[in-house]
């Protein structure tokens, strides 16, 4: 299992418009994300969605839940990476706000903390950086 965070400020916006970027990027996450080419919303619910999306070629199945205002997180329910992903507004003591992102996945065939682990979560979390620009700056 790897674990991969990053934090991204966010100058300029509100908590209410970051919160909008993120449920926006979870519902319909193909023009944020260049690793997605396709996602569908299988079924909703008061606190959020399952999805089904394609990752680098990959169709896996996603439970998207929301913490209003707070927290997006994702779990893996297929594919061959699998945990969780958060999406945290954070507030400093001076009140500006950041979008810190977390991956906690084990990878199917990986060892964890080997070479290849190592390349593939270095590749998530640049993929991840390049979908996290875009809501905040939206």
């Amino acid at each position: 299992m790897f674990v991969v965070t990053g934090v991204e400020a966010a100058p300029g916006l509100s908590r209410e418009e970051l919160w909008a970027g993120l449920v926006l990027k979870a519902a319909d996450p193909v023009p944020f994300v260049p690793a997605i080419s396709e996602c569908r919303i299988l079924e909703r619910r008061p606190d959020g969605f399952d999805r089904e999306v394609v990752v680098r070629g990959e169709r896996l199945k996603e439970s998207v839940r929301f913490y209003p205002l707070e927290t997006v997180r994702f779990e893996r329910l297929s594919g061959r990476a699998r945990g969780t992903i958060e999406n945290r507004i954070e507030e400093d003591p001076a009140g500006a706000l950041a979008l810190r992102f977390t991956f906690r996945l084990e990878v199917e065939g990986l060892r964890s903390s080997s070479p290849e682990e190592v390349a593939y979560a270095e590749g998530m979390r640049d993929s991840y950086l390049a979908a996290v620009k875009p809501p905040i700056a939206e």
